[in-house]
């Protein structure tokens, strides 16, 4: 595909009955919350109900998803960001690698991004806050202008744990 045009129109005829994901671990369809969920290994059926790629031109494991195409994005911009702690950045890096759909991957937020923080009461493992989030979470990729498509100006829910410094391995195992 040349035109951006095209591109752009591939991710067209999702099929709103099914839901916005798929499920790795089969091939069979299912009934699920009178929704139907298309499993990843068949490939025909992502293919009905996601679409193609316009990109990399296999069939899409989300709407408006591509879960090989999104991985390398999310990989290519590891280096921009940290929390500053290895086992977070290891657990949002592969929450990224493997994310089916846009519900299903982390991302690291710097606080300042954060607007209108406020405190709302302490939980059983520290501090609960509301805040605005101007930028939003990833919803797609815009094929056609090349950069991540958002759902902005949301209200998000902040936590900060006690002892945050100290979150091990065993402790994100746990969150997983």
């Amino acid at each position: 595909m040349n035109s951006k045009e095209n591109l752009k129109d591939l991710w067209k005829g999702f099929n709103i009955e099914h839901q916005l994901h798929v499920t790795i671990s089969t091939t069979e369809l299912i009934e699920e919350a009178n929704f139907k969920v298309v499993y990843m290994n068949d490939l025909e059926k992502r293919k009905q109900v996601y679409g193609i790629c316009g990109e990399c031109n296999k069939p899409g494991t989300g709407k408006k998803w591509c879960q090989p195409c999104n991985a390398k994005r999310f990989k290519d911009n590891f280096k921009n960001w940290t929390s500053g702690n290895k086992d977070i950045d290891k657990f949002i890096k592969q929450s990224q690698l493997n994310a089916v759909y846009y519900l299903r991957y982390l991302e690291w937020i710097p606080f300042e991004n954060f607007k209108d923080v406020t405190y709302i009461t302490r939980g059983g493992f520290g501090k609960i806050y509301s805040a605005d989030l101007p930028e939003g979470y990833i919803k797609y990729w815009d094929i056609e202008n090349q950069k991540w498509k958002r759902d902005s100006n949301i209200k998000v829910a902040l936590k900060s744990l006690d002892n945050s410094s100290c979150i091990s391995t065993e402790f994100l195992n746990e969150v997983i």
